[in-house]
């Protein structure tokens, strides 16, 4: 099955806030957050979860890569629940630590701020991100106990960036994935997110999609149960070879020009999409890291010549 709502998924594991931005919740002793959403969304992810949890307070938050839209809400927990531990890779925390990362952090997640006016949602804010730090440093292969007899273990599944950690729940047999196993939208289209490589990622999903996911939680828009999570994963590798396929032609009857490249591809899979979906600043810079991955790609692989300097592009 197809969940699109928030709310309760599976006994005690929830989606709150927003579907297309969601943070997951795993209620228990110890109750765990995985991801944070946006910035804006903030006061509908503390909604949601003082609802779930009560006086209660989350132990741990778990966050799967850098990226704007996985960390926004970070300072305002910390703030609400100063007990509260964020655990993430090393190369999490080697990213939080770049000025220059941050100010795109903040600029993107201002821009989400205003997009969800045009998504018709309420009660967002339009306070800025917030800074953190990170608590724990997670090594792939972590196997971090929770009380109440659960275990989060950390796999280390690269190619959306190379910071990425999905995190299992064996217990209860769910897989919070986020954009390794690609975003599928309304029409049943799956975007592919390889942004540092494509290989990388295609092997991380392929390794996920052999395991035994009874819940599969996406980075957006819905999540996967029962025989679903298979489907969506076997999809999503035939989603991204087709993808890598049909960019490829295109960069190549484009001489290799990436912006022509990246305006063709977002005629064709963002430009006719309803809302919500991704803001188009986001979209704009991660298509253009995935059409640059697979133009290094089939110059590597000799599918493709590299452009002397005369020739290069501009803006390449």
């Amino acid at each position: 099955m197809r969940v699109e709502t928030t709310g309760e998924i599976t006994p005690g594991f929830f989606v709150t806030g927003h579907p297309g931005v969601p943070v997951y919740l795993l209620d228990g002793p110890q109750p765990a957050l995985f991801d944070a959403g946006f910035t804006a969304l903030s006061p509908l992810y503390l909604r949601d979860i003082r609802t779930i949890l009560g006086n209660r307070a989350p132990a741990i938050l778990f966050l799967t890569h850098s990226h704007f839209d996985h960390i926004g809400a970070v300072g305002f927990f910390k703030e609400v629940w100063p007990d509260l531990r964020v655990a993430a890779s090393a190369r999490v925390q080697a990213v939080l630590q770049r000025p220059n990362a941050l100010n795109l952090i903040r600029k993107l997640n201002a821009g989400a701020a205003r997009a969800l006016k045009t998504w018709g949602v309420d009660g967002y804010t339009e306070e800025p991100f917030r800074p953190f730090e990170i608590d724990v440093i997670l090594s792939p292969g972590d196997s971090m106990p929770l009380a109440g007899g659960l275990t989060v273990e950390c796999l280390e599944t690269p190619g959306h960036t190379w910071d990425f950690f999905s995190y299992w729940i064996p217990e209860k047999k769910i897989l919070i994935a986020s954009e390794a196993v690609g975003v599928a939208d309304q029409s049943g289209y799956i975007v592919s997110e390889f942004l540092v490589d494509f290989d990388a990622y295609r092997e991380s999903l392929a390794r996920l999609a052999l395991m035994p996911v009874s819940t599969l939680c996406p980075g957006h828009k819905a999540v996967m149960t029962g025989p679903d999570c298979a489907a969506h994963m076997n999809s999503s590798l035939d989603h991204a070879d087709r993808y890598a396929a049909m960019v490829g032609k295109i960069l190549l009857a484009e001489d290799g020009d990436i912006e022509r490249t990246v305006a063709r591809v977002k005629s064709i899979e963002y430009d006719s999409k309803p809302l919500p979906k991704q803001p188009e600043p986001a979209y704009l810079l991660n298509t253009q890291a995935r059409v640059k991955t697979l133009w290094s790609r089939m110059i590597r692989n000799g599918e493709a010549a590299p452009l002397s300097r005369a020739e290069a592009p501009k803006g390449c």
